[in-house]
């Protein structure tokens, strides 16, 4: 059976090309795609090597890290709004350990500026390891923050306060605290005194609300 040509279309451009085989009974036409179809089609295959250069090869931010840049911006203000107020506080930090980009950008921070002198994984380098129940400076994560913030002089630890925003002091001294009970590898002996950290005295804030009480960004959905 040849191909079989019905009437025109209304607008008499083109004719349905009716194809000689069928399947269950279903027939199928075999006409070109619309024009412009196909140029939306080539301009998409054109534009899209530009796209994943741009984005993730070049300076463009994936919705991950523009959300993780709108929610450093939020600690950046509510850690400065804090900090004039003489504010942070233990549950302030216990908090920030559940807000998992703050501790992906603690995280990110610990590895460029504090794995040389404690190890990629805390486990101790040349400063101490941070994993163990082992403390030099106080078990609690107001400690780790102090001394992030103003630094052991005498020990060789320089103060990160003006190398660091506000939120990020807070993102590292909230994750360098998460690590507490980690296994990482090849640890260092413990070093300073046994102690217990203790639970914040004062409540934690809800999840989804930064310290402060205003809530954070909402997270982008894929």
């Amino acid at each position: 059976m040849s191909d079989v040509t019905t009437s025109p279309d209304p607008a008499g451009s083109r004719h349905d090309h009716l194809l000689d085989h069928a399947y269950d009974g279903i027939q199928e036409y075999d006409n070109p795609l619309p024009r412009w179809w196909v140029v939306l089609f080539w301009v998409t295959v054109a534009v899209a090597p530009l796209y994943i250069l741009y984005f993730h090869f070049g300076p463009g931010l994936l919705s991950i890290e523009r959300y993780d840049a709108a929610m450093i911006a939020f600690y950046d203000k509510q850690a400065e709004e804090l900090l004039a107020l003489g504010e942070v506080k233990e549950s302030t930090l216990a908090g920030l350990m559940s807000d998992a980009s703050m501790m992906n950008s603690g995280r990110k921070i610990f590895q460029s500026k504090c794995s040389p002198c404690h190890g990629m994984f805390a486990e101790g380098a040349i400063g101490p390891n941070l994993t163990d129940d082992h403390w030099l400076h106080g078990p609690q994560l107001m400690d780790v923050y102090r001394t992030v913030r103003q630094g052991v002089p005498e020990k060789g630890m320089l103060s990160w306060e003006r190398q660091l925003r506000p939120a990020e002091l807070l993102a590292v001294s909230s994750y360098v605290g998460s690590l507490l009970g980690s296994s990482p590898p090849n640890p260092k002996a413990p070093q300073g005194t046994l102690a217990a950290r203790q639970p914040p005295a004062d409540a934690t804030p809800p999840a989804g609300t930064a310290a402060g009480g205003a809530a954070a960004p909402a997270a982008p959905v894929s």
